[in-house]
């Protein structure tokens, strides 16, 4: 009897010897890809001195830059009912607003100085061909999406403080082919359509500046016959 129990042991024993050389085999195997990554992992990391910045919360360049692009930014609605007719951004490119991205530009793309210089000076420049607006929008309708067209069934008006209106004399459509629109302007997603709306530096009626020196605000005006949305901003 007990000669049948040692041979049963021995018997029991045996098939289990297989799973554990396989598992040597499968732990070795899974030890020798970790070392091969490993290495490979140091080998790349090593020659990858260039890095010297990790996007974390906060993406911008300068410390500046996100609260006067908030400043200068606003947001406005359509709504029908319970139903959206239209989503709009924009953000009014002031003197305090070009220096802030301008500084931004400059350090994303580490102009030189001189390259830098002559950037700032083209936002200078810029703003005195009219006044500029980056504007984002969404509209559930694609057919509504027209605000570059000349028969569009939008109307968009800049108006001041003291009453006086003017049309834009230019709106052209964005082509989004990269992140540095929504770097700079960040409310653009891929389901706005993005403008550059420009209007007129002078009153074309008197000649005069339409923003003077005590004009206190403006309100740019969207507006067609599914309604009005407004967006002011101060200036004094």
């Amino acid at each position: 009897m007990p000669n049948q129990n040692l041979e049963f042991k021995i018997n029991d024993e045996v098939p289990l010897l297989k799973p554990l050389r396989r598992n040597r085999a499968l732990n070795s195997k899974w030890y020798r890809t970790f070392i091969f990554f490993s290495a490979t992992l140091l080998l790349f990391t090593g020659n990858c001195t260039g890095v010297t910045r990790f996007v974390g919360s906060n993406p911008y360049h300068t410390e500046t830059y996100k609260g006067v692009c908030d400043e200068w930014s606003r947001e406005a609605r359509i709504h029908r009912g319970l139903e959206v007719e239209l989503i709009v951004s924009a953000t009014f490119k002031s003197k305090e607003f070009r220096r802030a991205y301008a500084d931004e530009y400059a350090k994303a793309h580490r102009l030189t100085p001189e390259r830098k210089k002559r950037f700032v000076q083209d936002q200078v420049e810029a703003a005195t061909h009219g006044h500029e607006f980056l504007m984002a929008s969404f509209v559930p309708d694609e057919k509504w999406d027209d605000f570059d067209k000349a028969k569009s069934m939008w109307k968009l008006y800049l108006v001041n403080d003291q009453n006086e209106r003017v049309v834009p004399i230019e709106v052209r459509r964005v082509r989004l082919k990269d992140a540095v629109t929504p770097h700079f302007f960040p409310y653009v997603t891929p389901w706005k359509s993005v403008y550059k709306v420009r209007f007129p530096y002078n009153v074309p009626t008197t000649d005069h500046p339409f923003i003077q020196e005590n004009t206190k605000g403006i309100k740019l005006v969207i507006t067609s016959v599914l309604g009005t949305a407004e967006m002011g901003w101060k200036l004094k």
